[in-house]
């Protein structure tokens, strides 16, 4: 057993030792992002929804910028709070400790960059990805192809709230969340108000977590349930009266945090920058 966890060890390191620089754009200013390791490859993307089931929205980010009338950047000046999970890092609009998410190779990145060895709030910089005001859906199919990063504190997640946020009671669908220490696993969770904060999740393990994998969840007015690579690990029922939140329009949300109360926090393993690769999300209806 030790042996067959020092060549995965081994496997990890060599696989992110072949650092390439590549270049891209975002869409906040604050200059060139910079992908200091190998992308992962877009080939063998063969997704498709299902019976019935129509495209009504997507973002193939194939653009040279990431397309501001489908996203903004969530930032402690629109809302975000550090205190929500006791998080290490600032989330930025690409204007403090370089770009933090842009687009390249037809992609988005989303970059967690150290900016100091004090590790406490304000130590590393990130992206938040919001959909909130400009994208909404209620019941449907959503998808999104991604590859995830790695290590102790690293915590990237692919979720939705509802439009009325006053957490729990606008509701949470987590799509995918990721620790990074245990980075074959993947979460699938959903958040609800019941005379206070309710909660029921589950999760599954994926291989090679580094490369693209597709995480989705399709969404009725009876249930929900979330998936990846089309095996469905997680089924939730919506009926009834304390779920009522989970009727209503959600927003959707691509972030990569560094530390909180979940994850834990970064230490000497720790390997930065880290980096979310997203190379397309779809909404359907039917």
């Amino acid at each position: 057993m030790y042996r067959m966890l020092f060549l995965l060890t081994l496997t990890i390191f060599s696989f992110y030792s072949c650092d390439v620089a590549v270049s891209g754009s975002g869409g906040g200013g604050g200059g060139v992002g910079v992908v200091e390791r190998e992308l992962p490859s877009t080939n063998n993307d063969s997704y498709t929804p299902g019976t019935g089931y129509n495209l009504i929205w997507s973002d193939e980010f194939n653009d040279n910028a990431i397309d501001l009338s489908k996203w903004s950047y969530e930032t402690k000046a629109t809302g975000w709070s550090q205190s929500w999970n006791n998080e290490l890092q600032n989330y930025t609009d690409n204007g403090t400790g370089g770009p933090n998410a842009f687009i390249t190779n037809g992609m988005l990145v989303i970059k967690a960059i150290k900016v100091n060895n004090s590790n406490t709030y304000d130590s590393y910089t990130s992206a938040r990805m919001v959909t909130k005001g400009k994208f909404s859906f209620q019941y449907g199919k959503i998808a999104a192809r991604i590859a995830l990063p790695y290590g102790k504190g690293i915590w990237p997640a692919f979720w939705m709230l509802g439009n009325n946020y006053t957490w729990p009671a606008s509701g949470e669908i987590d799509i995918m969340e990721q620790l990074g220490h245990e980075s074959n696993k993947v979460y699938g969770t959903v958040h609800w108000d019941d005379g206070g904060h309710k909660y029921y999740g589950t999760n599954t393990l994926i291989s090679n977590p580094l490369e693209f994998h597709i995480y989705e969840a399709e969404w009725t007015s009876n249930q929900i349930k979330i998936g990846v690579d089309g095996n469905f690990y997680f089924t939730f029922d919506i009926t009834g009266a304390t779920k009522t939140e989970f009727h209503q329009p959600y927003y959707i949300l691509l972030n990569l945090a560094v530390g909180g109360n979940w994850p834990g926090y970064p230490d000497a393993t720790t390997v930065f920058p880290q980096y979310m690769f997203v190379d397309w999300v779809r909404v359907y209806q039917k």
